[in-house]
């Protein structure tokens, strides 16, 4: 990997004392403000696998439709009738992401940022996000859920999440035979805006103060009309003018699904992780003058089942 002094047009390199004297200046507090961190809680509940070497970057899921269910009693002597099983195949494939931060020696022994603590932990955010981002953009693609049985052509200011709401997304669910995990429940995940409707209903739950033990998810908040509710900071939202309002109305997505709806796969020998290399000596850094801090890794994000995952549209007010 070649290290270049410039950086893009345009662009300041972070990695050059000449670019961040902040670090470099002595009379700054050597504490670091804290940043916004997204917690990866998308992939909570996914059908988590590794994939294993040497097999291929493409993985076929076979799904099979259910038999007709026969009421009819047999006639005497006689055999059942014959039935033919139909499937379908889910395919999924693996990709590689990840990301290099580039540092100069000097920057590293003359910075605030003792052993580039806060740099790589930077990056480890980076990688959490963005592996969350995937999973995002995969729910993105579950089935259409609509507030008060409106579509996106009347979706209108007051169509938030509510009970009414979760009552018919469960229901939309088991009507889809959509399996719910082993603790009977559904998971949901959901925006800051939407999370004060939850917690002003009079029945909600809260998770610490669950009657029964369970294994909290990451951002967990409670449990309400047979969903647990888990918050999503990573908002997906968007803006369409519809017939009923006055002005474009603003949505926010929220995430309901069952066991099994869509899996998280990784690749043994490239799970995404950290790569840190400090000043190292090699072909592209003769004399070791530049550090890398990165990540990087195989992975995949699949909706296994479509209909047992909504993704739901409301409105902040």
């Amino acid at each position: 990997m070649a290290a270049t002094g410039a950086g893009i047009s345009g662009v300041t390199n972070p990695g050059l004392t000449s670019t961040i004297a902040p670090e470099v200046m002595t009379y700054y507090e050597k504490v670091f403000l804290a940043r916004s961190e997204y917690e990866l809680v998308l992939k909570e509940g996914a059908q988590m696998r590794t994939h294993p070497d040497n097999s291929g970057r493409t993985v076929n899921f076979t799904r099979y439709n259910p038999l007709t269910i026969i009421t009819d009693p047999l006639g005497e002597a006689s055999n059942p009738v014959t039935c033919l099983i139909n499937a379908s195949t889910v395919a999924m494939t693996l990709s590689e992401y990840g990301l290099t931060t580039v540092h100069s020696k000097l920057l590293t022994l003359v910075s605030i940022d003792s052993g580039m603590k806060e740099k790589i932990e930077l990056v480890g955010q980076n990688m959490g996000e963005t592996l969350n981002r995937l999973v995002r953009n995969e729910l993105d693609d579950a089935a259409s859920y609509y507030p008060n049985g409106h579509s996106v052509t009347n979706i209108a200011a007051g169509d938030v999440l509510d009970s009414c709401n979760i009552r018919l997304m469960v229901r939309t669910l088991e009507l889809s035979n959509a399996m719910a995990y082993k603790d009977g429940l559904f998971i949901g995940k959901t925006d800051p805006y939407s999370k004060h409707k939850l917690l002003g209903d009079t029945t909600w739950i809260n998770g610490k103060t669950y009657s029964d033990i369970k294994d909290l998810y990451k951002g967990e908040m409670g449990e309400l009309y047979q969903v647990r509710w888990l918050l999503n900071k990573d908002l997906l939202s968007g803006t369409e003018a519809t017939s009923v309002a006055a002005s474009a109305v603003v949505r926010f997505y929220t995430f309901v699904h069952g066991d099994n709806a869509f899996g998280c796969y990784d690749l043994a020998q490239d799970k995404p992780k950290l790569y840190i290399l400090p000043n190292q000596v090699d072909s592209n850094s003769p004399v070791g003058r530049v550090s890398y801090v990165s990540w990087a890794g195989s992975y995949a994000v699949k909706l296994l089942n479509s209909d047992w995952a909504l993704a739901a549209r409301f409105t902040a007010a």
